[in-house]
C-alpha cells in the first residue's frame, strides 16, 4: 500500500476526469453445502483477442474482475478438489457490473461443467441504470446521419430537445454535428459528460467527436450514476468504446448515398408549387483490425468520409415591395383591415396637456401627410439597403414568410481517421494507444439571398477535433489492479459570416464609419429591420478552441465481501477564443421612430421598421471592439468505490467523491473580477456639484443627489484582487449510495441517491477589455432622433466621435462609467444536483427485460441574471400607478452630461429621464450581475423501459431485438417573474423550456425467418435461400410532447381561456381573434408588474410521431466470413411535418398565433447503401 501512495504522489500532477468504461465480473464461490470456497482461480478469456485476466477467490469465497474490455468471454473457475465450471460466451457490456455466482461440485479437475450464453440479464450488483447499445443495435437501427450519439433518445429520461433543422436552425444530425442538446433525467441541456474510452471528450456538455458507428464496440448511457467514480455532470453520463484489432482479421467498407430523386419535398417548397431541391450526399469509408502478433498485439484503424450538398429551402420575411420607396397608403397587409400607417418623428411633442395620448405614451407624433414620406426625407443608403432585398415571391401581400428560396444549398465535409493499438506485455502488464482526428467544414446560407445580403456560415468554416489516449494496466496481485490514463484532446472550430469580402462601407454610400485596432475592417455593417431577415454578414473571424490535458490513477481491489476502487482525477483545460464579432458596425431599424407614440406599439399598423429604415434613424447600433482571451481552469477530485455484497441477495454501493473546479485565470488578466458596490468614483464632487446646482433650479420633482457617485467593476490581479476571476468553492462533497435487492430470483428492487456538480462554463467576464461603442439615437430622451440625412450620426457617419477604446483594468472602477456594466459574481457557488431513483426490474421469458423507475433530481445554486441597479421597490411600486409613469420617464436635465466615459450614454445626452437618476447606482444605465445563485430546476418522471437483447443469436424464427421506452415527466424551475430581474422580486414556478410531458420512442430489429435453418425454407434450394434468405427489417418510432409556447408577458389577455371554445387550427393556435383584438387584449404599461411566467404549460407547440424504416438484404460471399449487404432507410418515412411555433409574444403582430409554412424537421429522405464485412 505505501509503494502505491507514493505511485499516488508521483503522478498526481496532471490527472484526468476520464471514467472507467471496462465492465466487471463479480461473485462469490460456494461448495455443494453454501459454504465459501477460498482460493479459487477464476480466469476469464476474451474470446476475440484470447488476451486474459485471473483472480482468486477471498477467504470469503468473493471474487472480482476488474477493467474488462466489453466483448464476449469464456469464463473458468478451478480449484482442487472441485470439478471444473465453465461459462462461455458471457456478453460484457459497456461499464457493466455482471454478478456470477457459482456453486462448485466435489470432483476432480479433468471433469467440467460447461454452461454456454446462460446469465442474468438484470443488474444484481449495482443501482445505477443505463441502457447499452451493442453493435447490432448501432449498425441496425435506422439513424439519420449515421451520428451514435442520436441513439440516446431511444432510452428512457433522455429527451433530443433541438427541434429547428435546416438553413436558420442545426444543421443536422451527422458526425460534423456536435450538439450538447440532451436532456437526461432533468439536469440542464448541456450538463453531460460524454466519454470516449472513459476519457472526456467535452468541456462544456457538448461532445467534441461523435465516432464512427463502425468503429465502435458499444456506448452506453447512464441515465443515473451512483458510482463515485463517475463526476462532473448535472445529467447522466454517456459511455462509449471503440473497437479493437482482434486474432482474426476482421473490417468493413461501405458507402451510404443520398440524391433528391429519392427524397419528398419541403412544405414550404410544395407551398410554392416548387420541385425539390439538388441533393446528393455520401458516407463513405471502412475499418480493418487484425493482430500483429496472436494475442499479444492488436490493431484497428477506421476512416469515414463525408461530402454533402442539401437542400436547405429558406422561408424568411422581406419587405413588401409597395412599402419600399415610402408609400404606405395603398397597400394593406395580409389579414389586415387597412394600411400601416406612419408617423413623422420630427413632430414629436411631449404628452400632456391638450397632447392626448395612450396609457404609457411619452410623446405623440402626427402622420406623415398622405401616409407617404417626402422623397426630400428619404436617406440614399437606407434605400441602397433596402434593394438587397430580394422581392417576395409567396404571399407578396404578406409581412412574414414572403420569401421562399427552394434551391438554398448546404455543403457539408469532413474526414475522421481513427487509429488504435492494444499491446499484452505479459499476463501482469497491458497498455492500449488511441488516435481519433476529424476535421470538416460547412457552408450554409441561413436566409436565402445572394451575396453580399447572405448571412449563415459561409466559406472559411470549420471545425477540427483531435484526441490521443494512452492507458496502462498493472495487475498487481491477484486481488489488486493499478490503472492509469492520460489523454489529450484539442476542439478548435472558426464560423465566419461573410459572404463577399469586397463588400465595404462605400457601396453603400457610408462616408465614414470608425476601424478598430484588434479587427480592422471596412465591411458593411449588419443590419437587422426589425420584422425582416437581417442583412450582411461581417464576423470575418469567429474563432474558438477548447483543450484538455487529462491523467487518472485508480485501484481496484478485493476485500472479503467489498470490492473498492479509489484514486483522484485531474484535468487542465485551455479556453481560447479570437473572435471580430461586429468590427464593421451593426445598426437595427425596429419601428420606434415611426410610430403614433414614443415607447408604446399599438399593433402591426402603428408604424414600420421600413420606414425607419428609409428616413435613416437607427434606432439602436454598435461597434465590436473585442480583444482575444486565453484562459487556464483545473480540476482536481479523489474518490473512493465501495461495492458491498452484503447478502447473496443485497448489494450496496457506497461511495464518496470529493473534487475542486478551480476558479480561471486569464494570461494576461484580461477579466474582470465582480463588483465594488462602496468605491467612490473619481470626479464624483463634480457630479453632484452640478447635480445640485440642477436640483436647486429644477425644484422639488428633481431626483434628490446621493451623498456620494459609487459602483464599479473590479479585476483580476489588480489592486490586491486574486488573479482567478472566482472564489475558491470547496463544498463539494459528493456522496453516492445505491442498493440492489435481488428479492426475487430474476427479479431486482434497486434505487439510490447521489450528488453531482457539474461544470460550470460561466464565463462572463470580458468589460473592460471587448468593449461596443453604442450608437447615441437621441439627444432629447427620446423626442427626435439624432440621425438626419447627412452628417454626424446619420447613416453617412455613424460614430462621428470615433470608437470607445477598451482600456482593459487601467480604469477600474471607471470603466464604462455612463453606460451598462454587466459582471459575474466572484462568489460563485457550483450548481448542485442531486439525484434520486426507485427501479424494480424483471427478466422475462426470451431475453427480454421490463423496467419501471421513479426518478427524481434537483438542482441548486444555478445562476440567474439579477438587475442590481435599477430604482428601488419602492419607486417600482408607485410607478404602477398609471398617473406616475410619465414622472418616470420624464426627461431631466443630465448631471452626468459630459462627465462619464466618452461614447456612453450619460456622457453624450443633454437630458435622460428621471428613473435614470433614482437608479441605485446612478453613474451606470444598468449594473446586472450574470450569475446569482438563487435558480434552482426539479424534476419527477416515470419511466419505463421493455428491452429484448439479441445476445448475437440467430433463431429459427428469427433473431429479435427491441428497446421500448417511454417517459412521463414534469422539469420545473424558478424564475424571477418580470425579465426586469430584480433581487427584491419574488420568485415564482414555471416549465422549463426543455419540459416534455410524454417521451414514448421504440427501436426494433428483426432478422426474418426465411432461408436456410430458418422456419421458413430450411430446406429451399439455393437459388430460393439466395433470395429469400438475409432479410432484415428495422423500425424507430419517436413522440415528444410540444414545447412550452413563449408567453405574451407584455400584455394582459381580458377574454377567458386562450384555447377555450375555438377550433385549434394551423391559422389559429389560439386565440387571435383581430376583429376583437381591443376588447380583449391591452398592452402592460411601461413599468407594469407582468403576471405571466415566461412561457405557457398548457399551450403547446405542433408535435407528430415520426417513423424510420430500413430494409436490408444479406449474401454470403464465396470467401468464408465474407459478406455483402444493401440496405434501405426511410427517415421520417411518413414524410410527417414538425411545424415551427406560433409566434406568441406580440398579439399585435401579423402572425401570432399562425403556425409558420416551413416545417423544422427534415422531410423524407430516403437513403441506399452497400456494406461488405469480413
Amino acid at each position: 500500500m505505501l509503494r502505491f501512495t507514493c505511485i499516488w504522489v508521483v503522478l498526481g500532477v496532471g490527472l484526468s476526469f476520464g471514467q472507467e468504461f471496462r465492465a466487471s465480473i463479480l461473485g462469490q464461490i460456494s461448495d455443494p453445502t453454501g459454504l465459501p470456497v477460498a482460493g479459487v482461480k477464476v480466469r476469464a478469456t476474451r474470446i476475440e483477442t484470447g488476451v486474459s485476466r485471473e483472480t482468486e477467490t477471498t477467504a470469503e469465497g468473493f471474487y472480482t474482475l476488474p477493467g474488462l474490455d466489453p466483448g464476449r468471454y469464456n469464463v473458468v473457475y478451478t480449484k482442487e478438489g472441485f470439478q471444473t465450471v465453465r461459462r462461455n460466451e458471457i456478453v460484457l457490456q459497456v461499464a457493466e457490473k455482471l454478478n456470477m455466482d457459482i456453486r462448485l461440485e466435489v470432483g476432480s479437475l479433468a471433469q467440467e461443467i460447461t454452461v454456454v450464453g446462460e446469465q442474468e440479464l438484470v443488474q444484481t450488483a449495482t443501482a445505477s441504470r443505463g441502457v447499452v447499445f451493442d453493435p447490432i443495435k448501432m449498425q441496425e437501427i435506422p439513424l439519420n446521419g449515421r451520428q451514435v450519439y442520436m441513439l440516446m433518445r431511444l432510452s428512457p429520461g433522455v429527451m433530443f430537445v433541438q427541434r429547428t433543422f435546416g438553413a436558420t436552425g442545426f444543421s443536422g444530425t451527422r458526425a460534423w454535428d456536435v450538439n450538447g442538446s440532451f436532456v437526461m433525467n432533468g439536469g440542464r441541456s448541456g450538463s453531460n459528460q460524454f466519454l470516449l474510452n472513459g476519457a472526456p471528450i467535452s468541456s462544456d456538455g457538448t461532445f467534441n467527436l461523435a465516432p464512427n458507428v463502425e468503429a465502435i464496440q458499444e456506448m452506453k448511457v447512464m441515465v443515473n450514476t451512483y458510482d463515485s467514480q463517475y463526476g462532473r455532470s448535472g445529467g447522466g453520463h454517456v459511455n462509449t468504446t471503440l473497437r479493437s484489432g482482434t486474432n482474426e482479421l476482421h473490417g468493413t467498407l461501405f458507402n451510404f448515398w443520398r440524391n433528391r430523386i429519392l427524397d419528398a419535398n419541403t412544405r414550404q417548397n410544395n407551398a410554392l408549387g416548387v420541385g425539390r431541391g439538388f441533393r446528393n450526399q455520401h458516407q463513405f469509408g471502412g475499418t480493418l483490425g487484425f493482430a500483429l502478433r496472436k494475442n499479444t498485439d492488436f490493431v484497428f484503424f477506421s476512416f469515414e468520409g463525408w461530402r454533402e450538398r442539401v437542400p436547405f429551402p429558406s422561408n424568411v420575411s422581406v419587405p413588401p415591395m409597395e412599402i419600399r420607396q415610402g408609400n404606405f397608403a395603398g397597400f394593406t397587409p395580409q389579414g389586415q383591415t387597412g394600411p400601416i400607417t406612419i408617423y413623422d418623428p420630427m413632430t414629436s411633442r411631449p404628452c400632456g396637456g391638450e397632447v392626448t395620448c395612450v396609457s404609457g405614451g411619452v410623446y405623440r407624433r402626427d402622420p406623415f401627410p398622405g401616409n407617404a414620406i417626402p422623397a426630400s426625407r428619404i436617406s440614399p443608403i437606407g434605400r441602397a439597403i433596402l434593394g438587397y432585398y430580394p422581392s417576395p415571391n409567396f404571399q407578396a401581400q404578406s409581412l412574414v414568410n414572403n420569401f421562399t428560396r427552394p434551391d438554398n444549398l448546404g455543403k457539408y465535409r469532413y474526414e475522421q481517421p481513427i487509429a488504435r493499438y492494444d499491446k499484452v506485455i505479459n499476463d501482469n502488464n497491458r497498455l492500449y494507444a488511441m488516435f481519433t482526428f476529424q476535421d470538416g467544414s460547412e457552408f450554409r446560407n441561413q436566409n436565402g439571398f445572394d451575396p453580399p445580403a447572405q448571412t449563415g456560415n459561409m466559406p472559411g468554416t470549420v471545425r477540427r477535433n483531435q484526441n490521443y489516449l494512452v492507458s496502462y494496466d498493472r495487475i498487481l496481485s491477484p486481488s489488486r489492479v493499478l490503472h492509469l490514463q492520460g489523454n489529450y484532446d484539442r476542439f478548435v472550430q472558426n464560423f465566419p459570416d461573410v459572404s463577399d469580402p469586397s463588400f465595404t462601407i462605400d457601396k453603400l454610400g457610408i462616408r465614414q464609419m470608425p476601424t478598430v485596432d484588434t479587427f480592422p475592417t471596412k465591411l458593411a455593417p449588419r443590419v437587422n429591420v426589425s420584422g425582416f431577415a437581417a442583412l450582411f454578414g461581417n464576423n470575418f473571424i469567429n474563432q474558438s478552441s477548447r483543450q484538455q490535458l487529462n491523467f487518472q490513477a485508480n485501484m481496484t481491489e478485493t476485500r472479503g465481501k467489498h470490492s473498492l476502487k479509489y484514486g483522484i482525477e485531474l484535468a487542465q483545460m485551455i479556453f481560447h477564443n479570437r473572435a471580430s464579432g461586429r468590427a464593421g458596425g451593426e445598426f437595427t431599424f425596429n419601428g420606434q421612430w415611426s410610430r403614433q407614440f414614443f415607447g408604446v406599439s399599438q399593433g402591426v399598423r402603428d408604424g414600420s421598421s421600413v420606414a425607419d429604415l428609409l428616413l435613416g434613424n437607427i434606432w439602436s447600433g454598435f461597434i465590436a471592439f473585442n480583444d482575444t482571451f486565453l484562459r487556464r481552469e483545473s480540476y482536481t477530485a479523489g474518490f473512493i468505490q465501495d461495492d458491498w455484497r452484503v447478502t447473496r441477495r443485497l448489494t450496496l454501493n457506497l461511495g464518496l467523491r470529493y473534487d475542486v473546479q478551480w476558479p480561471q485565470y486569464e494570461i494576461h488578466n484580461r477579466v474582470n473580477r465582480g463588483f465594488d458596490y462602496t468605491a467612490v468614483q473619481r470626479n464624483s464632487p463634480q457630479i453632484l456639484d452640478r447635480w445640485r446646482q440642477i436640483s436647486a433650479a429644477q425644484g422639488a420633482n428633481y431626483p434628490a443627489p446621493p451623498s456620494a457617485i459609487v459602483g464599479g467593476l473590479k479585476f483580476a490581479g489588480v489592486n490586491g484582487e486574486p488573479r482567478r476571476t472566482y472564489n475558491w468553492d470547496l463544498t463539494n462533497i459528493q456522496p453516492r449510495f445505491g442498493f440492489a435487492y435481488n428479492f426475487l430470483d430474476k427479479t431486482v428492487l434497486r434505487g439510490g441517491f447521489g450528488i453531482f456538480h457539474r461544470t460550470d462554463t460561466r464565463r462572463n467576464l470580458t468589460t473592460g477589455f471587448s468593449i461596443n461603442t453604442d450608437y447615441i439615437n437621441t439627444f432629447d430622451a427620446g423626442l427626435t432622433p439624432s440621425s438626419r440625412l447627412t452628417g454626424p450620426y446619420s447613416l453617412e457617419n455613424p460614430f462621428p466621435d470615433g470608437v470607445v477604446r477598451p482600456f482593459g483594468n487601467r480604469l477600474g472602477i471607471e470603466t464604462n462609467f455612463g453606460g451598462g456594466v454587466s459582471f459575474d459574481n466572484p462568489n460563485r457557488p457550483i450548481p448542485r444536483t442531486r439525484q434520486w431513483s426507485l427501479t424494480v426490474e424483471r427478466e422475462l421469458p426470451w431475453a427480454m427485460v421490463l423496467e419501471a423507475s421513479y426518478v427524481g433530481s434537483r438542482t441548486t445554486q444555478e445562476g440567474r441574471g439579477i438587475q442590481i441597479g435599477d430604482m428601488s421597490k419602492e419607486h417600482w411600486d408607485r410607478a404602477q400607478d398609471p398617473a406616475n409613469v410619465s414622472f418616470y420617464q420624464q426627461a431631466v436635465p443630465n448631471p452626468f452630461f459630459g462627465q462619464a466615459r466618452q461614447g456612453t450614454t450619460l456622457n453624450t445626452q443633454a437630458n435622460i429621464s428621471r428613473r435614470d437618476l433614482l437608479r441605485r447606482f446612478p453613474g451606470f444605465t444598468s449594473v446586472f450581475d450574470n450569475i446569482n445563485p438563487s435558480g434552482r430546476v426539479w424534476y419527477h418522471a416515470l419511466q419505463t423501459r421493455f428491452e429484448k437483447r439479441m445476445l448475437g443469436d440467430r433463431s429459427r424464427f428469427g433473431a429479435t431485438t427491441w428497446v421500448t421506452a417511454y417517459t412521463w415527466s414534469k422539469m420545473m424551475e424558478n424564475f424571477l417573474r418580470n425579465d426586469y430581474a430584480f433581487a427584491w422580486q419574488e420568485m415564482r414556478n414555471q416549465v422549463t423550456a426543455e419540459d416534455r410531458t410524454h417521451n414514448f420512442t421504440t427501436a426494433a430489429i428483426w432478422d426474418l425467418p426465411f432461408g436456410k435453418n430458418r422456419r421458413f425454407g430450411a430446406n429451399a434450394p439455393k437459388a430460393v435461400d439466395f433470395l429469400a434468405g438475409g432479410w432484415t427489417m428495422n423500425m424507430n418510432v419517436i413522440y415528444q410532447s410540444g414545447v412550452p409556447l413563449a408567453a405574451w408577458r407584455d400584455w394582459e389577455f381580458r377574454c377567458g381561456d386562450p384555447r377555450a371554445g375555438i377550433e385549434i387550427t394551423e391559422t389559429r393556435w389560439f386565440f387571435n381573434d383581430r376583429s376583437r383584438f381591443s376588447e380583449c387584449w391591452r398592452q402592460l404599461r411601461p413599468f407594469e408588474y407582468r403576471q405571466l411566467p415566461a412561457r405557457f404549460s398548457q399551450i403547446r407547440s405542433h408535435t407528430a410521431p415520426q417513423f424510420d424504416f430500413m430494409v436490408s438484404k444479406k449474401f454470403n460471399l464465396p470467401r468464408e466470413g465474407w459478406s455483402l449487404e444493401f440496405r434501405g432507410e426511410a427517415f421520417n418515412a411518413f414524410n410527417t411535418p414538425l411545424r415551427g411555433d406560433p409566434p406568441a409574444t406580440n398579439p399585435a403582430g401579423a402572425d401570432f398565433g399562425v403556425l409558420p409554412v416551413a416545417q423544422l424537421n427534415f422531410p423524407r429522405n430516403i437513403q441506399l447503401g452497400a456494406r461488405i464485412r469480413f
